[in-house]
């Protein structure tokens, strides 16, 4: 089991400080449309840390669509080619594919055209990731968000329709309450499930806001599921007021939830 905190670059060294074995940071910290040495800075902080880059988010930015009219094949080829090269020093596992403005179903755009688009995108990161060891994580998102894939069955079911090894799909406690997603359920299915996304939970006397996910059950399914990957927290709803001292504080309370379910 590891523990890890989502963040960008400047959050890295007080990620390392506070105790978590790996940072996930947004794609966009490897300036994928840039030249190569942009993205230097987190190379260094890496090398600096000791902290590897397990895991990456926010995959494709809103400009490029997965799906829709206006897709362009050879655009997304360029940024999913280019992001595995830059991750590859990194130590990254995994790249979760959330991307909501991406993914977004156009008005009057068929579903099933969608569906189509969306499998097709999966088989050209596939094959991209296929020889660096990286997993593509597919992310069910709250509908406030996205209008595709909102439940974890449904990112499971195109994980399997895509029939690729390198495709799977990861469990988001925010996103699951958000729309309503029964935690119970992920028992029967936490050994398929690649990657998890915890929110920052309230702590008695420490931090304290609304909604109130239910952390414990949670990962009580996914333990008792069997589940052993990675779990990072992710500020969903800007929950950190101090990062540099509530961030420890978060992963000690997460610990001793998991050590006690």
């Amino acid at each position: 089991m590891k523990w890890g905190c989502c963040g960008d670059v400047e959050r890295i060294a007080s990620i390392a400080a506070s105790g978590y074995d790996y940072i996930e940071s947004p794609v966009r910290a490897l300036e994928v449309a840039n030249p190569k040495g942009s993205a230097d800075n987190l190379v260094e902080q890496v090398s600096k840390t000791g902290l590897s880059v397990e895991a990456f988010n926010v995959f494709i930015p809103a400009p490029l669509r997965i799906v829709g009219p206006d897709v362009d094949e050879n655009a997304l080829n360029h940024h999913i080619r280019t992001t595995v090269d830059r991750s590859n020093d990194l130590g990254t596992e995994i790249i979760v594919l959330g991307s909501g403005g991406s993914r977004q179903i156009p008005d009057e755009w068929s579903a099933s055209t969608a569906r189509h688009q969306f499998l097709a995108f999966c088989e050209l990161a596939a094959d991209a990731v296929s020889s660096a060891g990286i997993t593509i994580a597919i992310e069910p998102l709250a509908e406030s968000v996205c209008n595709f894939i909102l439940t974890v069955a449904e990112g499971r079911e195109l994980a399997k329709a895509s029939g690729r090894d390198e495709i799977s799909f990861l469990a988001d406690l925010y996103h699951m309450h958000m729309n309503n997603d029964p935690v119970e359920g992920l028992k029967d299915i936490a050994g398929e499930i690649s990657h998890v996304h915890l929110p920052v939970p309230n702590i008695p006397g420490q931090i304290d806001h609304e909604p109130e996910f239910d952390h414990a059950g949670y990962l009580r399914a996914l333990k008792h599921g069997g589940y052993e990957g990675r779990i990072s927290i992710e500020d969903n709803g800007k929950r950190f007021s101090d990062f540099d001292r509530e961030a420890g504080l978060v992963l000690q309370y997460l610990k001793e939830i998991w050590a006690s379910v």
